[in-house]
């Protein structure tokens, strides 16, 4: 599966769906015009966008979540005075790295859900459009009915600087207007990838928080 081609397709089309709701079957219906995996996606973009806010607008691409992240730690390290310096090529190496595509999907699915927002409705739906592929269905089935697990997450990042500050900034834009259960969802998710206090703060600032 093209995990970059289906996160870039998420990104770009959920940044246009910012405070849209999923309230009628007309906005479904037109979605799913588009059949199997592609109306799978729309859907779950429709439901990252509803969720997603102000933070979701600079998003249009997997290279503009790096791009973000990289200036975030740039900000970050002004105000050490020592430590660990990345360069923008770590940041954009994620590009090239179907693991970490698939990872920073996971998360935003996880994140989206952390409150229960994505509906039993809206699990079936996105199951049910991607039917006709049953590589797509598998994993979409998986993922909206059974979120990667924080313990998971950071294990998958394995103490990466760089992939760290993506999957933050990517949970965080996925949350946008902050409940009970999305607050302890991302304080727990910082705490598991080591995320430094002021490095969250720059992250926050580069998403619009």
């Amino acid at each position: 599966m093209d995990f970059n081609s289906i996160l870039n397709q998420v990104l770009d089309v959920a940044k246009d769906q910012i405070g849209k709701t999923m309230e009628s079957n007309s906005t479904v219906d037109k979605i799913t015009k588009a059949g199997g995996g592609a109306a799978a996606i729309g859907i779950l973009s429709m439901i990252l966008g509803r969720n997603g806010g102000a933070g979701l607008t600079k998003l249009g691409s997997l290279a503009a979540l790096g791009s973000l992240a990289y200036q975030a730690y740039q900000q970050y390290q002004q105000s050490q005075s020592a430590g660990t310096s990345l360069s923008k090529e770590h940041f954009m190496a994620t590009e090239q790295n179907t693991d970490a595509d698939k990872l920073l999907l996971q998360v935003m699915i996880a994140a989206a859900n952390a409150d229960g927002a994505i509906t039993d409705d809206e699990k079936q739906a996105i199951v049910m459009e991607a039917g006709n592929n049953p590589e797509v269905y598998q994993w979409l089935q998986q993922e909206v009915n059974n979120p990667i697990s924080i313990a998971e997450i950071a294990k998958q990042v394995n103490n990466n600087p760089a992939l760290a500050a993506q999957v933050y900034l990517a949970a965080r834009v996925a949350c946008a207007e902050l409940d009970r259960k999305e607050i302890v969802f991302l304080a727990n998710l910082a705490q598991a990838l080591n995320l430094d206090d002021q490095l969250i703060e720059q992250l926050e600032k580069q998403a619009g928080y």
